[in-house]
Protein backbone atom coordinates (compact mmCIF):
# COMPACT_ATOMS: atom_id res chain seq x y z
CA UNK A 1 0.00 0.00 0.00
CA UNK A 2 1.19 3.31 -0.93
CA UNK A 3 0.61 6.52 1.01
CA UNK A 4 0.67 10.01 -0.41
CA UNK A 5 0.77 13.34 0.91
CA UNK A 6 -3.31 13.91 0.33
CA UNK A 7 -4.21 10.42 2.31
CA UNK A 8 -2.39 12.48 5.49
CA UNK A 9 -4.60 15.85 5.37
CA UNK A 10 -7.83 15.63 6.76
CA UNK A 11 -10.62 16.70 4.42
CA UNK A 12 -11.27 21.18 4.41
CA UNK A 13 -7.61 21.49 5.83
CA UNK A 14 -4.67 22.66 4.79
CA UNK A 15 -3.63 21.05 1.42
CA UNK A 16 -0.46 19.50 0.58
CA UNK A 17 1.13 22.00 -0.71
CA UNK A 18 0.68 24.27 2.64
CA UNK A 19 1.99 21.50 4.67
CA UNK A 20 5.02 20.87 2.87
CA UNK A 21 5.50 25.07 2.90
CA UNK A 22 4.95 24.92 6.81
CA UNK A 23 7.36 21.81 6.94
CA UNK A 24 9.64 23.93 4.99
CA UNK A 25 9.61 27.30 7.35
CA UNK A 26 9.56 24.60 10.48
CA UNK A 27 12.72 23.05 9.55
CA UNK A 28 14.60 26.31 8.10
CA UNK A 29 13.74 27.91 11.25
CA UNK A 30 14.89 24.93 13.71
CA UNK A 31 18.09 24.89 11.61
CA UNK A 32 18.75 28.89 12.69
CA UNK A 33 17.82 27.75 16.11
CA UNK A 34 20.64 25.42 15.70
CA UNK A 35 23.04 27.22 14.43
CA UNK A 36 22.61 30.27 16.88
CA UNK A 37 23.22 27.29 19.70
CA UNK A 38 25.83 26.04 17.80
CA UNK A 39 27.60 29.52 17.67
CA UNK A 40 27.12 31.17 21.34
CA UNK A 41 28.51 27.76 22.64
CA UNK A 42 31.71 28.58 20.37
CA UNK A 43 31.79 31.78 21.54
CA UNK A 44 31.72 30.37 24.83
CA UNK A 45 33.97 27.77 24.71
CA UNK A 46 36.44 30.67 22.72
CA UNK A 47 35.58 32.89 25.57
CA UNK A 48 36.98 30.04 28.19
CA UNK A 49 39.90 29.48 26.14
CA UNK A 50 41.04 33.37 26.17
CA UNK A 51 40.31 33.57 29.78
CA UNK A 52 42.86 30.89 29.98
CA UNK A 53 45.22 32.18 27.78
CA UNK A 54 45.66 35.40 29.64
CA UNK A 55 46.18 33.57 32.39
CA UNK A 56 48.94 31.55 31.46
CA UNK A 57 50.45 34.96 29.86
CA UNK A 58 50.60 36.75 32.91
CA UNK A 59 52.46 33.48 34.56
CA UNK A 60 54.98 33.87 32.00
CA UNK A 61 54.96 37.36 32.14
CA UNK A 62 55.61 37.32 36.02
CA UNK A 63 58.05 34.00 35.67
CA UNK A 64 60.18 36.57 32.96
CA UNK A 65 60.30 39.30 35.33
CA UNK A 66 63.49 38.84 36.56
CA UNK A 67 65.29 38.69 33.25
CA UNK A 68 63.52 41.90 31.78
CA UNK A 69 64.44 43.93 34.57
CA UNK A 70 68.24 43.49 34.38
CA UNK A 71 68.53 40.73 37.02
CA UNK A 72 70.40 38.30 34.54
CA UNK A 73 72.34 40.87 33.43
CA UNK A 74 73.30 41.49 37.05
CA UNK A 75 74.05 37.67 37.50
CA UNK A 76 76.26 37.64 34.35
CA UNK A 77 78.74 40.53 35.62
CA UNK A 78 78.57 38.69 38.77
CA UNK A 79 79.75 35.58 36.72
CA UNK A 80 82.65 37.29 35.14
CA UNK A 81 83.58 39.04 38.43
CA UNK A 82 83.98 35.44 39.81
CA UNK A 83 85.34 34.15 36.93
CA UNK A 84 88.17 37.03 36.49
CA UNK A 85 89.08 36.07 40.86
CA UNK A 86 89.68 32.82 39.99
CA UNK A 87 91.61 33.14 36.64
CA UNK A 88 93.93 35.64 39.39
CA UNK A 89 93.82 32.81 42.33
CA UNK A 90 94.95 30.66 39.85
CA UNK A 91 97.74 32.29 38.82
CA UNK A 92 98.50 33.14 42.17
CA UNK A 93 98.54 29.77 43.12
CA UNK A 94 100.72 28.28 40.47
CA UNK A 95 102.93 31.18 41.22
CA UNK A 96 102.91 29.81 44.92
CA UNK A 97 103.56 26.47 44.09
CA UNK A 98 106.21 27.31 42.20
CA UNK A 99 108.23 28.69 44.70
CA UNK A 100 107.61 26.03 47.04
CA UNK A 101 109.54 24.30 44.20
CA UNK A 102 112.43 26.00 43.61
CA UNK A 103 113.13 26.90 47.33
CA UNK A 104 112.72 22.83 48.37
CA UNK A 105 109.96 22.98 50.49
Amino acid sequence: MEIIAADLVAPGGPSAPVWAFLTAIGLGILGIIGQQISAKRAANEAKIKAAEAAVNAKAASENTANISNGFAGNVDSKLNRILGKQEQLEVSFREHLEWHLEKGH
